[in-house]
């Protein structure tokens, strides 16, 4: 996490307008019939401000997931994850670092290979991929301007059914504040601190992105 120290200005920052903190998400739209999923994953978040810890209530965010509905067995067969586009507003983001995604395939599967493909406004930021057991976690240490509307990569895995009959999930990953399922660490304009923006997946309500019979 980077962290850079500023005087601050001796402010309280409101849980009403915590909530728009980052700005609304864009929905996740379908883009081929029968093969693609659009989700949305509501996140339990919470943010810092002049060192007190507040909630992001109600922060939710689209997903668009391509995966064949049924394969063989042994079969390879592809898997992509399309987050919908983020627009941190400026007035509380004046720079973003440290972006986190996290999603998870169920370990009956092989992984074969991995990679990240597209995403716009970036700037020089460069995005690589973390393996965390059965986790891919999406992350950037650079760093975004807030005020900008940008598009994270897709990530598409290669994966290998299993040899017996089963099915192959994905989902959300990370399952706390400290295994985040999405964030980053954000440069507030006002006191000029840098604090994480921390979300992870709501387990009351849990989200299936897709769902692979192996046959």
């Amino acid at each position: 996490m980077k962290k850079k120290n500023a005087a601050g200005i001796a402010a309280a920052l409101s849980v009403s307008a915590a909530a728009a903190l980052l700005g609304a998400s864009s929905p996740a739209s379908a883009t081929s019939p029968g093969t693609s999923t659009a989700s949305t994953v509501g996140y339990v978040c919470q943010s810092r401000y002049d060192g007190a810890w507040f909630p992001i209530n109600g922060y939710s965010r689209g997903f668009s997931t391509m995966a064949p509905a049924q394969v063989a067995l042994n079969a390879a067969f592809k898997v992509s994850f399309d987050p919908a586009p983020i627009l941190a507003l400026g007035e509380y983001n004046k720079e973003l670092t440290d972006i986190e995604v996290a999603y998870k395939v169920s370990p009956g599967a092989k992984v074969l290979s991995y990679r990240l493909v597209g995403g716009s406004n970036l700037g020089s930021a460069s995005f690589h991929v973390e393996r965390r057991g059965a986790e891919f976690v999406v992350t950037s240490p650079d760093s975004i301007p807030g005020g900008v509307e940008f598009d994270l990569p897709t990530l598409e895995v290669k994966l290998r059914a299993p040899s017996s009959a089963g099915t192959v999930t994905t989902a959300p990953g990370g399952s706390s504040f400290t295994d985040r399922s999405f964030g980053w660490n954000r440069l507030h304009p006002e006191n000029e601190q840098w604090d994480p923006f921390q979300c992870y997946a709501d387990p009351a309500a849990p989200v299936v992105f897709s769902s692979t019979n192996v046959t």
